[in-house]
């Protein structure tokens, strides 16, 4: 057998690698070019599921008709009235609104957000006219709200309510899914803020759950029920409706710039232009 020369055993590794190199480079152009374009019936991932991601900006999805009187949904969560305890009658008898039917001037409101820098409180935070941001991981969904930066932390790692934090302003967050449903639970209140602009009040026995849903891309609903024995004879709901907005960031507003707030509910008392 004749041996072959060291001249050859180079040549033919080489005429091999570029063969090799080759059939995989013809190979693999085809699966590049399939990355480019996205297959017509790729599989739907539970990442992929929209309907059970909240993210994104959302702002209040409601018209804005010519008559102050019908913009009920920035002062109060519904038309009809809560059925209210004697308590929380009393209450809203007392209250001097700078909203509704019957509104005072700013300078005689005793609204508890007015002339001071507390917090809106939950859920009230919902009804003025300002965007939110919901970021949303593994175990917590939070609402960033544009008003004062507050948030809404919801804890979906099945913890229970964390009592030992005190009474607080938004009160205390747990939730989880069902299906496509985020089911929040929010206790654990002071009793230092109204439940609206309206001045329901609420008690340290606020309790409110929330079924939060995502209806297609663009359209989120929050179905709300508020319980407070001391305050309402039965639970008070609402239907709260947001729209996306991609294009949107949150702005700063802090309580520190009081006459932007006031400005706010002077423009939200204006008629709509036409």
């Amino acid at each position: 057998m004749k041996l072959e020369s060291l001249e050859g055993i180079r040549m033919r590794r080489f005429l091999f690698g570029f063969a090799l190199c080759s059939a995989v480079t013809l190979n693999s152009a085809p699966a590049a070019r399939a990355q480019d374009k996205p297959a017509a019936n790729a599989a739907k991932t539970p990442a992929a599921d929209v309907s059970h991601d909240l993210s994104g900006v959302w702002f209040d999805d409601h018209p804005r008709p010519n008559k102050v009187d019908e913009r009920w949904w920035v002062y109060t969560f519904t038309r009809e009235e809560p059925s209210m305890t004697p308590w929380g009658q009393a209450q809203l008898d007392s209250a001097k609104t700078s909203f509704g039917p019957h509104p005072f001037p700013l300078a005689e409101t005793t609204d508890p957000i007015y002339h001071t820098c507390a917090p809106m409180g939950f859920p009230r935070i919902f009804l003025y006219p300002l965007p939110m941001q919901i970021v949303q991981t593994s175990g917590e969904v939070i609402m960033i709200f544009e008003y004062d930066s507050v948030r809404h932390q919801i804890f979906t790692d099945g913890r229970a309510h964390d009592t030992s934090l005190g009474p607080l302003w938004m009160g205390d967050s747990v939730g989880h899914w069902e299906g496509d449903t985020l089911v929040a639970d929010t206790a654990n209140f002071n009793d230092k803020t109204w439940l609206d602009r309206m001045g329901h009040a609420h008690s340290d026995q606020l309790h409110v759950i929330e079924r939060i849903r995502r209806v297609d891309h663009d359209h989120l609903v929050d179905d709300m029920t508020i319980e407070d024995p001391k305050a309402y004879t039965k639970p008070w709901t609402a239907h709260l409706t947001f729209i996306l907005k991609p294009k949107w960031t949150l702005a700063e507003a802090f309580c520190e710039d009081e006459q932007s707030f006031q400005a706010l509910d002077e423009a939200a008392a204006e008629p709509a232009k036409k």
